[in-house]
């Protein structure tokens, strides 16, 4: 059974929970694609139920978010909608209207107004695990850009300090740049972090930058 044969199922059922008349007459209106008259507060949610089970379906919010309503109903479900305080979309779908809902929030706020709880409450879920997933692939992207950079950093590094040593100036560098330039060398793929922390002599990060920028300013006089 789909998603949204199981939701009309559930509020087939929802609707044996009406005690009150009104809200009962409200449902029938709905479900006959007619005009109603509402009472109570509840009535308006019992209409657009009805008219959702008429008329309407939802895909599953695991693949889609979409609620539409179609055919000879279309105008009443956006009605329906804006009488529960739901802005509606409206679109054609082979040459027929339609009304549709496509934010989830939107969706959410269908869903309560149907007495469908538990899937807006499961919508609510479905929207954290994927914003969940939005932040952990943002996160493995940013971490990915910043080894490519550590790694091209190192690269651009490695080759400026072969050119001091192909020319015979290593011999020439002060001590400091000669142990940062042999450690660079043994560890390409450490970060600045990592590099400094294997130095003989406490050196801080903003320390290490500069003498590895000072290596590679001095190989550009063989360029």
């Amino acid at each position: 059974m789909s998603y949204s044969s199981e939701l009309k199922e559930y509020l087939k059922q929802k609707e044996t929970e009406n005690k009150k008349e009104c809200c009962r007459k409200a449902h029938r209106a709905g479900l006959e694609l007619e005009k109603a008259e509402f009472v109570c507060e509840k009535d308006r949610g019992c209409y657009l139920r009805g008219v959702f089970i008429a008329c309407g379906s939802m895909t599953d919010p695991d693949k889609q978010y979409y609620v539409s309503f179609s055919g000879s109903g279309a105008e009443i479900a956006a009605e329906a909608l804006i009488s529960c305080g739901i802005t509606p979309l409206f679109g054609t779908r082979k040459g027929r209207s339609i009304v549709y809902l496509r934010e989830s929030d939107a969706i959410s706020d269908f869903l309560a107004a149907v007495g469908a709880s538990k899937n807006a409450l499961g919508l609510l879920e479905i929207g954290v695990i994927n914003s969940m997933k939005r932040e952990a692939n943002r996160k493995n992207n940013a971490d990915l850009a910043n080894l490519d950079r550590t790694a091209t950093a190192s690269a651009e590094v490695r080759s400026a300090i072969s050119e001091i040593i192909s020319h015979k100036d290593y011999r020439k560098l002060p001590e400091e740049l000669k142990e940062t330039a042999k450690l660079r060398l043994e560890n390409p793929s450490l970060t600045l972090e990592e590099l400094r922390l294997i130095h003989a002599k406490p050196i801080s990060k903003s320390g290490l930058y500069h003498r590895l920028k000072k290596l590679t300013e001095l190989s550009l006089k063989y360029k």
